[in-house]
């Protein structure tokens, strides 16, 4: 608890040890219930989710594990499923919350790849981590690569998703080179953030745009810390001052959209000769438009990306070595998530937080 106390709620969270909280947390008699947000039906979340207690079985089958969850964030993922708007329905009554970070209590007699202190990720989204407690089946979960425990429990619990996407859609679609330039909108979002550290780190130049807001030059201050080369709003970059901030560069090959509508036709607009656009979300919930002469003059090609297929289309040792690729520039510092943590305790609070617009901190629930 007294880790929770030296750092301000919202800040960059720095990297800090964990091993003494995960140590001395370990308990040796366990819960008998969990307290869960937990929906019974598809809707506005602020609506169909409840705090309710579930009950923990006496005793483990052969293959069950006990965690205690440390921290699990909101997604935009998470928000989209309550709604029954993803691409993944969940069984109904379900717990919220896609990602997290949890350290094993107790495992069944027949578990021998985890033991008691040992940390955990889910490992197939619809997992339900918004709550203090689960017992799952060893095979459904992840263990947490033993080097980097020393990492903080929100880095923990956030690595997995969207910094994991940032970095498939930096290495899958295109093959960048030091000079190189991509250009995505979205920018503020954590995906579009690790985008930018990462590019940064293989000497590849980020274009970032963004909505007008409030904090514009907050937001623009943020970006360029972490490396963009450049952050413009999305009607400054349908302006023609955009083409002369771009005069100086090579023509991006990438384009990353995450919005849709008439920001991802810009972003076609801007893309070089032979480029790919990679669609990976669709936050303004408009088609994706694409003038007829961007293929024929262009041949520029047009590309998705879902987290989620990777998983399933990938084996378990594909996760670690994706996260083994994250977890050193982590520790490092050269890769930094913008998060804000709130106590389980204030769900309600911290979900119409995480639903603000222009939000640029992810939040994070700490149990």
């Amino acid at each position: 608890k007294n880790l929770r106390r030296r750092n301000p709620d919202s800040a960059m969270v720095p990297v800090r040890s964990v091993s003494r909280f995960i140590t001395y947390n370990v308990r040796r008699s366990y819960a008998t219930e969990a307290k869960a947000a937990v929906y019974r039906q598809y809707g506005k979340p602020e609506s169909v989710l409840k705090i309710e207690s579930q009950p923990l079985p006496d005793k483990l089958a052969a293959d069950q594990v006990l965690v205690r969850v440390l921290a699990a964030p909101i997604n935009p993922a998470d928000i989209n499923m309550v709604e029954g708007v993803y691409g993944i329905a969940s069984t109904l009554p379900a717990v919220g919350g896609n990602e997290g970070v949890a350290v094993v209590e107790t495992v069944g007699s027949s578990v021998k790849d985890l033991k008691a202190g040992d940390l955990v990720l889910p490992l197939k989204p619809g997992f339900g981590t918004w709550r203090t407690h689960a017992v799952s089946k060893n095979t459904d979960l992840l263990k947490f690569p033993e080097e980097y425990k020393d990492i903080a429990p929100e880095y923990a619990a956030t690595v997995s998703v969207n910094p994991c996407t940032a970095l498939r859609l930096l290495e899958d679609f295109v093959k960048l080179q030091p000079g190189d330039v991509i250009i995505q909108n979205g920018a503020n979002s954590t995906v579009g953030q690790a985008v930018i550290q990462l590019a940064k780190t293989r000497g590849v130049k980020t274009i970032s745009v963004i909505r007008s807001r409030p904090n514009y030059e907050e937001a623009v201050a943020l970006l360029k810390q972490m490396g963009s080369t450049a952050v413009v709003t999305d009607e400054y970059a349908a302006s023609p001052d955009m083409k002369d901030l771009m005069s100086d560069l090579p023509k991006p090959k990438l384009a990353l959209n995450c919005v849709g509508g008439s920001s991802a036709t810009e972003l076609i607009r801007l893309l070089g000769p032979g480029g790919v656009m990679v669609t990976y979300g669709g936050m303004s919930k408009k088609p994706v438009t694409i003038p007829t002469s961007s293929f024929i003059f262009k041949d520029v090609t047009l590309r998705g990306f879902w987290l989620s297929r990777w998983i399933e289309a990938h084996s378990k040792a594909d996760r670690v070595a994706m996260m083994s690729t994250l977890l050193p520039l982590i520790k490092s510092g050269e890769l930094k998530l913008w998060m804000e943590r709130k106590p389980f305790a204030k769900f309600e609070a911290a979900l119409a937080q995480a639903q603000e617009s222009y939000r640029d901190r992810k939040i994070v629930l700490t149990m």
